[in-house]
């Protein structure tokens, strides 16, 4: 079944503009079309448009974070027909809704050395989880929410090198304890990252219990409950 989308399209280009803006597009899809063939219906019209095509292709539709293989149907369902469309980071965009993911990409090498070469792959697919912090807005040195999850995963997986793992994102400035809950920004919405990280602190204060005076504070107030 055939739809109209009424579209306001995240427009910018890094080496031309110098503000951003947005474009009223409509136009008419088949529900079980996915964000991608959207992106790519745009595309036949506007050849310049320039949108993500990875396997872990992802954007921003009314401020939630989604993959781009996600079916219409079911962003129509939780959102509507009128839909704003977004980079997953506006200030770093390059071209429309592509960004300069290399931020994102230098966190893996924090856990290079105690995780697997092939582990970089399960990393990719946490892009959303990254830029979804809106901590990032204020400190550029966050570990981010994506190394949060991928260290959680990566315990479980190599669980002797659970110390070192967690030892890096214990950071008191850039680690987990600045973590603020983003489960209604990731779309499918679910509270499976924020258990992932209330799973690592309590880790940290059993195994890291006096790292720093944060978390020593915690271990106290544990022990007292």
């Amino acid at each position: 079944m055939e739809c109209k989308l009424t579209l306001s399209v995240f427009r910018f280009d890094a080496r031309t503009d110098y503000l951003a803006y947005q474009k009223k597009i409509v136009l008419s899809v088949d529900e079980e079309a996915s964000v991608a063939d959207v992106l790519q219906t745009i595309k036949d019209d506007e050849k310049d448009f320039g949108f993500p095509t990875d396997a872990n292709a992802a954007i921003k539709i009314n401020g939630a974070f989604l993959f781009t293989k996600t079916k219409i149907k079911k962003i129509i369902k939780d959102f509507g027909k009128e839909l704003t469309l977004e980079p997953i980071s506006a200030r770093r965009a390059v071209k429309d809704l592509l960004i300069n993911d290399e931020d994102f990409q230098t966190r893996f090498d924090l856990l290079d050395a105690y995780v697997d070469a092939a582990d970089k792959k399960r990393y990719k697919k946490l892009i959303r989880e990254y830029y979804a912090s809106d901590i990032l807005k204020y400190n550029d040195d966050y570990l981010g929410d994506a190394l949060f999850a991928f260290a959680f995963e990566m315990i479980e997986k190599h669980p002797q090198r659970q110390r070192n793992i967690l030892e890096i994102i214990n950071d008191p400035d850039n680690g987990i304890w600045q973590h603020i809950n983003i489960t209604n920004k990731l779309y499918p919405f679910d509270n499976s990252l924020e258990e992932k990280i209330d799973s690592l602190k309590n880790k940290i204060i059993k195994e890291l219990p006096s790292s720093n005076s944060f978390v020593a504070q915690q271990t106290k107030l544990a022990s007292v409950q």
